[in-house]
């Protein structure tokens, strides 16, 4: 395991800043997000437009507004 350094921003602003242990940085963050509500989701829908044309369009569910940067902290 290593330890990580994330920092959590809202509109860019830094709100926070976790050290966490974990297998990866992917995971890392997971951890930290978990304490910032539930992860938002991805979800693809269907698009129909007037022209009878259609289109599928990516929308976020849940977004919680925060950000999340990851840094590997290097052993001393």
């Amino acid at each position: 395991m290593n330890f990580y350094q994330v920092a959590v921003y809202i509109r860019g602003q830094l709100v926070a800043s976790h050290t966490v242990e974990a297998p990866d940085g992917l995971y890392a963050i997971n951890l930290v997000e978990g304490q910032y509500g539930e992860p938002p989701q991805v979800q693809y829908k269907t698009v129909h437009h007037e022209d009878g044309s259609k289109e599928t369009a990516l929308v976020v569910v849940g977004w919680h507004g925060y950000s999340f940067e990851v840094r590997r902290i290097e052993p001393t």
